[in-house]
């Protein structure tokens, strides 16, 4: 009762604001609860831990390739990490599709060389990141960048 008393207090002040101020506002302080109540919440908030693991999950974001891949030349892949822990062991990979729906891994880390057998098929570079370890590790969902075709800048020889 006590809280309502003084939400309807702080809306009244509210409501008479001007530059001159408003009249002063009282705040009570709500009761203080006893130990049993406070262990009774604390181990229902313990059981939430799937929602809390949510908010806290690393983001790889932009994730991009450092220029077009050509043939025979390395390409890395780039991405912002957006979380307030360090990266562990976050996992890559080097996607490559040679027609709609058949897509295959081609690569294992950050940096590719692609082969000539990719010569005009479409890759992509993709991060699934990862922070802590053990029961504190945490991986994020993954992440690529956009299809491009490897030496797609090239032009046909003359």
């Amino acid at each position: 009762m006590a809280i309502i008393a003084v939400m309807g207090t702080a809306l009244a002040g509210l409501a008479g604001c001007s530059e001159r101020g408003a009249p002063p506002l009282v705040l009570v302080a709500p009761p203080v609860p006893d130990s049993t109540a406070t262990l009774q919440r604390a181990s229902a908030n313990a059981a939430a831990p799937a929602e809390v693991q949510a908010r806290l999950r690393p983001v790889a974001a932009m994730v991009n390739m450092s220029h077009n891949p050509t043939v025979g030349e390395p390409v890395t892949g780039t991405y912002r990490w957006m979380a307030d822990w360090p990266e562990s062991d976050s996992v890559h990979g080097w996607e490559a599709a040679a027609g709609a729906t058949r897509i295959r891994l081609v690569g294992h880390a950050r940096e590719f060389v692609p082969p000539a057998s990719l010569r005009g098929v479409r890759v992509r570079y993709c991060i699934k990141p990862v922070t802590g370890a053990g029961e504190q590790r945490l991986a994020g969902y993954k992440s690529c960048s956009a299809w491009t075709a490897v030496d797609a800048a090239r032009k046909a020889p003359a």
